[in-house]
């Protein structure tokens, strides 16, 4: 688990309860209006607001300064340095809010991805599975064939081309790439899970299909990503103007 999972059981058991009394296409639609609200209400907490208003006043001022000037390229350089200097302050005092603001954003991003993007195939048997080298072949087994001290979770055979199994590794998530842990995943683990650093293997890849949530429209809006962006823009922008938040 990574540091933007941190919250991930807590999503999940919030989005068990939401289950109860909503399909996914709605959940998806409120973790974009909770995602677009508390984002924007974030920045709104962390940004110097009165800073930043007179820091884009003092560059407007500056900038029609400039479009005024009528005189040789030469001489506008101190016109020049003073709009790139209240650009820049203007910059400064928006951007390390914004970064905190996203940090709860790309939590989101992370358990949904995980969540709603793809699920356990009905038939196991018909999911392509390429690996890593092309001379290992993978297999995935059932939870009821691959069940083990009352678990059910599927599992990934890896068989040498003589048919022996050179390792069997459990199907945490279904997600469609595991291999083994990077330095990012410090970041954002794989629910999938790892393969062993000692492992003949470097990669898995099982062919999914992405869940959809609509049933009209592009591919890219029927997916989860399509739904949650919607709301979270449209919510952004709409706190944005009725707060006035620069």
């Amino acid at each position: 688990m990574g540091i933007f999972d941190l919250p991930a059981p807590l999503l999940a058991w919030l989005d068990a309860g939401l289950g109860l009394i909503a399909p996914p296409t709605l959940r998806l639609v409120l973790w974009g209006l909770i995602g677009g609200v508390g984002s924007m209400a974030l920045y709104w907490l962390l940004s110097p607001q009165d800073q930043i208003a007179g820091a884009k006043r003092a560059a407007a001022r500056a900038r029609q300064a400039l479009d005024a000037y009528e005189g040789e390229f030469a001489d506008a350089w101190p016109l020049i340095r003073n709009l790139l200097r209240h650009a820049l302050r203007q910059l400064g005092l928006v951007l390390w809010p914004a970064l905190v603001a996203s940090a709860p954003a790309i939590c989101l991003l992370a358990w949904l991805s995980s969540t709603y993007e793809y699920s356990y195939p009905g038939a196991p048997d018909l999911v392509g599975i390429h690996t890593s080298p092309e001379q290992l072949q993978a297999a995935l087994l059932p939870p009821a064939a691959a069940s083990e001290k009352g678990k059910s979770t599927p599992r990934i055979v890896v068989a040498d081309q003589a048919g022996n199994v050179v390792r069997t590794i459990p199907w945490a998530a279904p997600i469609t790439t595991i291999d083994k842990r990077h330095w990012w995943n410090f970041l954002i683990g794989n629910p999938a899970g790892y393969l062993p650093d000692d492992a003949s293997i470097e990669r898995i890849q099982l062919d999914l299909q992405p869940n959809e949530y609509l049933s009209f429209g592009p591919e890219w809006l029927r997916a989860w990503y399509g739904v949650f962006f919607a709301a979270l823009l449209a919510s952004s922008l709409a706190i944005k103007l009725w707060a006035r938040i620069d």
